[in-house]
């Protein structure tokens, strides 16, 4: 199944070209142009990655991340902004942005960024789901048993 990616851009230019480019890589693409309607498409689906242009109309970029977070997601946000002082740059981050990439940017390395960002979210899901299926370990004695997997053995051997 493929990732999903809500790109969150006013200019329809630059989303048009970071949709066609992103559908081509095989990700799952939606896209929005401002930052209200970024914040409530995750309220319904929460898409496994964001690209949000930190200057929208209403609510920017920075608001929406900032929203997010204060709502407990961790959902991978790639921020795209013209702006470049490294004042911005630590803004952004500090807000909650995973990375930042300056306008204007090249395709390949924004498609590079998104595949370590998709990879280093599945890489904490799958740390975060080998700890929970630890922590569900029942064991008495030389019997375990594992809810989560459905399984039960005794001595190490399965039952």
């Amino acid at each position: 199944m493929p990732s999903t990616i809500l790109v969150a851009e006013d200019q329809a230019d630059i989303r048009d070209l970071l949709v066609m480019n992103l559908r081509n890589a095989s990700y799952d693409v939606s896209a929005v142009a401002d930052g209200t309607a970024a914040l409530a498409s995750q309220n319904e689906v929460a898409s496994d990655l964001l690209i949000l242009d930190l200057m929208m109309p209403g609510m920017d970029g920075l608001e929406v991340c900032k929203a997010l977070r204060a709502r407990g997601r961790s959902t991978p946000i790639l921020m795209l902004t013209a702006k470049s002082t490294e004042l911005d740059r630590v803004l952004g981050l500090e807000l909650g942005a995973d990375d930042y990439l300056t306008k204007p940017f090249s395709l390949a390395e924004l498609l590079a960024r998104v595949k370590a960002l998709l990879r280093r979210a599945d890489m904490q899901r799958a740390a975060l789901a080998g700890a929970l299926s630890a922590a569900n370990l029942l064991r008495n004695g030389d019997l375990e048993i594992q809810p989560s997997k459905r399984t039960v053995s005794y001595r190490g051997e399965a039952i």
